[in-house]
C-alpha cells in the first residue's frame, strides 16, 4: 500500500456533495470503523475517505493493514472525494441530534458538502458545522479486492466464526494465536482458532476456486467484521500484489481486505485424543453447573495461583461415573474432599472406574456455551489429555480443551 495519488479520482478541492439520512450515514461509518487506525501515525490514518462514483457513496477507512469499504447506493448526486477526521464526524452525527427522538433522528436527512477552499461541512438537523479536512491526495492508494476462492452462507459462516473466536488468543506477542487458520478445499470451509489451552474447530460447506488454501486471518479484524455482515452471501478472498499477499471478507455492500499473518498455525489434527470414554450428558444442565461452580469459588474467594504465584481463574472437576453420571464440582485447594456436586444422568461408555478431570472454569464455560443442541459429547483419553467436545452437528464443529493438572502430592 503506499501514498501515491490516484490520477483517476476527482481532486480533493473539487465540489463534493453526499445526501443520505443520519442514520444510513451513522451506520456506514460503525461498519468502515473496522479498518480505522486507532493511534494514527500521520492524522490522515484517522479520516474516513467518502468518494462518490456512479450516483454511489464508497466510504473507506486504513490502518495500512486492513482496508474497510461500505457502499451506500444513490448517495452521490455529482462526482467527488473528501477525506474526513472519522471521529469527529461520528460525534457530529450524534450531537446536532441529541435529545431528539431516535426515530426521527435515524431519519432526519444530513448533507456532506465542500466549500469552495475544499474544507468539509456536514449539514443535520438545521446545522452547518465544519469538519476537519485532510488531503484526499494523500490518502494510501488500496489494493484490488482479491479475487473470491470461496463463497459460503452468511449465517452459518457468522455463528461457526464466533464460535471459533471463542478459543483466538490474544496475546500480541504470539502472533499465530492471534488469528483464524482459514482452510479452503474443494467444497469445504474450515476455520479453527487457538490460545493453546483450548481450540475450537468448525467446518461448513463452501463453493470453492481452489484447491487447498490455508490462511491465518487477524481474528480482531474477523471479530469486528462480523458485526456488520448482513447479505445472505460472504465471499472470501486471497490474492497478491506487488507488496504481498491481502485477503479480503465480502458480505452485500461491506468489504475488508487486510494482510495475513505471517505465521505457523499448529497442526491441530494430531491433537484429538484417542477416546477411551465418552459420556452424553445435557448440555444446558452442564453449563448452569459449571457457572455455579465459579460461583461458589468466589464465594469461598479461593484463588488459584500458577507455579510463578500468579492468580489463575477458577478450577472445576469433571467427573465421569461409569454409572452413569457426570458432575461438576469446584476445586479447592484444603477440605477438597469436603466437596460435594450434584450428579447429572448421563451416557456413560467405556470406564470401569470413574476419571476426574480439572478444568478452568471460565474455559469450560465457554466451550459449553459454544456447542450447539441439547446435549454435549465428552470424548476422553485420560484425565491429563485434551478433552474433545462436541454438539447436536457433530464432527462439523469440535471444541478441544486442555486440562489442568492436577497437583503434585
Amino acid at each position: 500500500m503506499t501514498t501515491a495519488t490516484d490520477t483517476t479520482t476527482v481532486a480533493s478541492t473539487a465540489p463534493v456533495l453526499f445526501r443520505t439520512d443520519r442514520a444510513t450515514l451513522a451506520h456506514a461509518l460503525t461498519t468502515v470503523g473496522v479498518g480505522l487506525a486507532r493511534r494514527p501515525a500521520v492524522p490522515m490514518l484517522g479520516g474516513v475517505l467518502l468518494d462518490g462514483r456512479d450516483g454511489d457513496l464508497t466510504l473507506t477507512t486504513t490502518d495500512l493493514e486492513t482496508v474497510a469499504t461500505v457502499r451506500v447506493p444513490d448517495a452521490a448526486p455529482i462526482p467527488g472525494r473528501v477525506l474526513i477526521d472519522y471521529t469527529e464526524a461520528t460525534k457530529l452525527l450524534g450531537a446536532l441530534v441529541k435529545g431528539w427522538r431516535k426515530r426521527d433522528a435515524d431519519a432526519a436527512p444530513v448533507t456532506v458538502r465542500t466549500t469552495e477552499d475544499g474544507t468539509a461541512v456536514l449539514e443535520l438537523g438545521g446545522y452547518t458545522m465544519p469538519v476537519t479536512t485532510y488531503a484526499a491526495e494523500d490518502f494510501p492508494t488500496l489494493p484490488e479486492t482479491p479475487p473470491t476462492v470461496a463463497e459460503v452462507d452468511r449465517e452459518r459462516f457468522t455463528t461457526d466464526a464466533r464460535r471459533v473466536l471463542v478459543a483466538a488468543g490474544t496475546d500480541d506477542t504470539m502472533p499465530m494465536f492471534m488469528g483464524v487458520q482459514v482452510r479452503i478445499t474443494p467444497g469445504m470451509f474450515t476455520l479453527a482458532g487457538t490460545d493453546r489451552f483450548r481450540l475450537a474447530v468448525a467446518t461448513l460447506a463452501a463453493t470453492t476456486t481452489t484447491e487447498e488454501r490455508a490462511v491465518l486471518f487477524p481474528a480482531p479484524v474477523l471479530s469486528a467484521a462480523l458485526k456488520h455482515a448482513a447479505a445472505e452471501r460472504v465471499r472470501f478472498g486471497i490474492g497478491n500484489d506487488w507488496a504481498g499477499e491481502w485477503l479480503s471478507l465480502t458480505c452485500g455492500d461491506l468489504t475488508v481486505i487486510t494482510r495475513p499473518i505471517e505465521a505457523q498455525f499448529p497442526a491441530y489434527e494430531e491433537l484429538f485424543p484417542e477416546v477411551t470414554v465418552t459420556a452424553c450428558a445435557d448440555r444446558d444442565a452442564l453449563a448452569h453447573a459449571t457457572a455455579r461452580a465459579a460461583a461458589a469459588l468466589e464465594a469461598k474467594k479461593h484463588a488459584t495461583r500458577d507455579k510463578h504465584g500468579r492468580r489463575t481463574a477458577a478450577q472445576v472437576a469433571l467427573t465421569v461415573d461409569p454409572a452413569g453420571t457426570v458432575s461438576i464440582a469446584p476445586v479447592l485447594g484444603e477440605h477438597a474432599d469436603a466437596v460435594a456436586a450434584p450428579a447429572h444422568p448421563a451416557e456413560v461408555d467405556g470406564s470401569g472406574e470413574p476419571m476426574r478431570v480439572l478444568f478452568s472454569a471460565p474455559y469450560l464455560r465457554d466451550a459449553l456455551n459454544a456447542l450447539d443442541g441439547d446435549t454435549v459429547l465428552f470424548q476422553l483419553a485420560t484425565p491429563t489429555r485434551p478433552v474433545l467436545l462436541t454438539g447436536a452437528d457433530g464432527q462439523e464443529y469440535r471444541h478441544l480443551l486442555m486440562p489442568v493438572r492436577p497437583p503434585k502430592s
